[in-house]
């Protein structure tokens, strides 16, 4: 920064600006920038962009509020999880009891059997795919989506039925951006199947059968198609 005897030139406008002696910091006439002197011969220029810090701050305080309600969310979904898995548990013991009794005890085996069959295969099966898989994948998608996920689209099932080329633009669309399309050569004629038709869509590594589960943007998906 350029200093006079008894001035200094802006840094943000270069107006030359009287110095008063014994003040720490001063602003523009100019264009408003504050100027702060830290000693004798040294200024330092702070140019405060209102707008930004405004902006900053509401930043702040969205992603404040955003991992407040994240975490609101998670609470309420680990006790939601704790009463559906007490529950399951105890249905599912009074089905398996009340079972054991007809078959052991009251030589009713038909009976218990099908009380098993139909009531407890629902409860027990049915309660425990709710609670240890759906749930779980559920609260991971919101994670997810709540920290920019993108959702597979359901618009592309059945799979097998749609055309690679369709099914690249619709992922690029939805927001997905690692994308490989990799063609079987496995069509001689293309009579029976028609060339470009898929053969699976893979996520991850892992191979999927139906959209809807949120993945991160960048996540790797690979389209194997039939063609010539």
């Amino acid at each position: 920064m350029a200093i006079t005897n008894n001035s200094v030139k802006c840094p943000n406008c270069g107006a030359s600006l009287p110095i008063e002696e014994g003040r720490e910091q001063m602003f523009c006439s100019y264009c408003g920038s504050k100027i702060i002197m830290t000693n004798e011969n040294e200024y330092i220029h702070r140019h405060i962009d209102e707008a930004g810090v405004k902006q900053a701050e509401t930043d702040r305080m969205a992603r404040m509020r955003e991992l407040d309600m994240a975490e609101k969310m998670n609470t309420q979904g680990s006790g939601l999880k704790k009463v559906l898995t007490g529950i399951w548990l105890i249905l599912s013991l009074v089905i398996i009891i009340i079972c054991v009794v007809m078959i052991a005890f009251k030589d009713d085996f038909t009976n218990g059997f099908l009380m098993l069959f139909y009531l407890g295969g629902p409860v027990i099966g049915g309660g425990g795919y709710l609670i240890f898989k759906l749930l779980p994948e559920k609260e991971n998608d919101r994670v997810l989506f709540s920290s920019g996920g993108v959702k597979f689209p359901k618009a592309l099932e059945p799979f097998t039925e749609q055309n690679y080329e369709t099914a690249r633009s619709t992922l690029a669309n939805a927001g997905f951006t690692n994308i490989n399309c990799i063609n079987k050569h496995d069509l001689t004629l293309g009579l029976l199947t028609k060339p470009g038709k898929i053969e699976s869509i893979i996520v991850n590594g892992n191979k999927i059968m139906s959209g809807g589960n949120v993945y991160m943007p960048n996540v790797p998906i690979t389209i194997t198609y039939h063609g010539k």
